[in-house]
C-alpha cells in the first residue's frame, strides 16, 4: 500500500508540473532593476540646447525593460521652472517590443538651471526608476556655449552668464560677431582667457554693422572680467562699429575687462573703431585696457564713438593708422560725458594723421566731454590731461593716482590706487586686477 501510495503522490507532482509549465500565459515579472533610463547630455548647456533647432534635441533612452510595459515619467528641476506659466514635463509611453522607449525632453528649456531628475514609473507592479543630469544654459564651458548663447529664443534682462573656464575660439574666420544676439543681462568672464578670435565682418547693404566678441550690448547690460586675446589676423571690418568687447554699446556697463590684437577698419569708409567698444551711447566703461594696433578714419583706443559715456580708471597703449585718433576717444555724437582717472599710450603712427588729441574726444562743434586727471604721452593735450616724455616718468604719475571714492559694485585695492607698475618700468602700468 505504501508503494502505491508514493506512486500516487509522484504522478499528482509530475501532473502539476505539466500543467504549470503547458497553461500559464502570465508574463515574466517585471524587473525594475535592470530597467535603465540615460539622459543623452551629462550636462545640458547652450551648445546641447541649441540641437533643439535642427536636432537631435534633448531627450532619454529608456532600456533593458518588460517588452510593452506602459509607465508614466516626469520631469522635475531643483530649481523649478522660469516662469510661473510653463508647465513641468510630464506624460506616458510604452516600452517597444525590446524593452526600450525615447522619451522627449526638449521642455527642459523652461527649467531653471540646476539638478534636473527625470523619474519613471511603470505599471503593474508600480516601480520608479530614475536619471538625473544638470540644465547650465547660463555657464559659458567653450566657444559651442558662447556662439550658442540665446540662440533658440529672444535674450532677456534675467540673462546672466558666466564663463567658467578658458576657452578659444576654433581656427575659423568669423564672419560676424560670435555672439550675434544682443546682450540684455549680464556676461561675467570671471577673469577666464578668451583666446583666438578672427573675423573679417564684409560690408552689409542699407543695413549698420556691428563687431565685437558681442554684437551688440543693451541698456542696463553688464559686460564684465573677460580677458579676450585676438589671434593674429584680429577683427576686420567695413563700414562698421568694431570693437574688441564689443560693436555697439547702449545704456551698457562694461567692466574689468581687457582686449589684445588688431582691430582693422576701412579707412575710406571712417567706421567707428575702438579696443575695447565700437560705439558707446549712453555707456560707462571702468577698469578696462586695450594693446594693439588700431587702423580705420577714426580711432579710439578704448572707444571709436560716444555719445553721453563715461570712461573711469582705464587706459590703451596701441599704435594705429588714421586719419583722425583720439587717445582713449575718437569721434563725438552729441551729449555730456566724462574721462577720468585714464591714461593713453600711443607708441606709433603714421605720420599723416590729420587729427590726434591725446585723450581725446576729436573736436566736433561743441560735442561735450569732460576730462580730468588723465596722462598721455602723445597727441595734442587737452584740458585735464598730463603729457609725459617717456613711459617711466608718465608711469610714475599715474602710480600716484588714488581714487578715494570707488564705483558701486567693485572692490578696491587696499592702497586704493588703480594701476600699479610693473617689474619693468619701461613697461606702461597695469590694471589694480591685471
Amino acid at each position: 500500500m505504501r508503494h502505491l501510495y508514493l506512486c500516487a503522490l509522484t504522478t499528482a507532482m509530475l501532473f502539476a508540473t505539466a500543467c504549470s509549465k503547458d497553461g500559464d500565459s502570465n508574463p515574466p515579472a517585471p524587473q525594475p532593476e535592470k530597467t535603465q533610463v540615460t539622459f543623452n547630455y551629462d550636462q545640458i548647456g547652450s551648445f546641447e540646447l541649441s540641437s533643439m533647432i535642427n536636432g537631435p534635441g534633448i531627450y532619454a533612452k529608456l532600456s533593458n525593460g518588460v517588452s510593452s510595459q506602459s509607465f508614466t515619467y516626469e520631469l522635475v528641476g531643483s530649481n523649478g521652472l522660469k516662469k510661473a506659466t510653463d508647465t513641468p514635463v510630464k506624460g506616458n509611453g510604452k516600452l517597444d517590443g525590446n524593452g526600450n522607449a525615447t522619451i522627449e525632453l526638449n521642455g527642459v528649456f523652461n527649467y531653471r538651471d540646476g539638478e534636473i531628475t527625470l523619474k519613471v514609473t511603470f505599471s503593474g507592479p508600480d516601480a520608479t526608476v530614475q536619471a538625473k543630469t544638470e540644465k547650465a544654459e547660463y555657464k559659458i564651458r567653450d566657444y559651442r556655449d558662447f556662439i550658442n548663447i540665446a540662440i533658440i529664443r529672444n535674450s532677456d534682462t534675467s540673462d546672466h552668464y558666466v564663463q567658467v573656464q578658458d576657452f578659444a575660439f576654433p581656427d575659423t574666420l568669423f564672419d560676424q560677431s560670435p555672439c550675434v544676439r544682443n546682450i540684455k543681462g549680464s556676461y561675467d568672464g570671471q577673469g577666464h582667457k578668451i583666446t583666438n578670435l578672427k573675423m573679417s565682418a564684409p560690408q552689409k547693404v542699407n543695413e549698420s554693422s556691428y563687431v565685437g566678441l558681442f554684437r551688440y550690448a543693451d541698456s542696463g547690460s553688464i559686460i564684465k572680467n573677460i580677458r579676450l586675446e585676438l589671434a593674429p589676423e584680429g577683427l576686420i571690418g567695413a563700414d562698421a562699429a568694431i570693437g574688441g568687447i564689443v560693436g555697439y554699446a547702449s545704456g551698457a556697463n562694461i567692466i574689468g575687462c581687457s582686449v589684445t590684437g588688431d582691430i582693422l577698419g576701412n579707412k575710406d569708409k571712417s567706421p567707428y573703431v575702438g579696443g575695447i567698444c565700437g560705439y558707446s551711447n549712453n555707456s560707462n566703461m571702468i577698469g578696462c585696457s586695450f594693446r594693439g594696433h588700431l587702423r580705420a578714419g577714426n580711432v579710439g583706443g578704448l572707444i571709436g564713438g560716444v555719445t553721453a559715456s563715461s570712461i573711469n580708471m582705464s587706459y590703451a597703449y596701441f599704435s594705429f593708422d588714421a586719419y583722425a585718433a583720439g587717445g582713449l576717444v575718437g569721434l563725438p555724437a552729441g551729449g555730456v560725458g566724462y574721462i577720468t582717472n585714464s591714461y593713453a599710450i600711443v607708441k606709433e603712427y603714421n605720420t599723416d594723421v590729420s587729427e590726434f588729441l591725446a585723450i581725446g574726444p576729436l573736436k566736433r562743434g561743441d560735442k561735450i566731454m569732460t576730462v580730468t586727471n588723465c596722462f598721455a604721452l602723445a597727441g595734442t593735450p587737452e584740458e585735464g590731461v598730463k603729457m609725459g616724455t617717456t613711459i617711466s616718468e608718465l608711469g610714475l604719475q599715474i602710480g600716484t593716482v588714488e581714487v578715494a571714492e570707488w564705483p558701486a559694485g567693485i572692490t578696491a585695492p587696499a592702497d586704493k590706487r588703480p594701476f600699479k607698475l610693473d617689474t619693468d618700468l619701461d613697461h606702461p602700468l597695469k590694471l589694480w586686477w591685471e
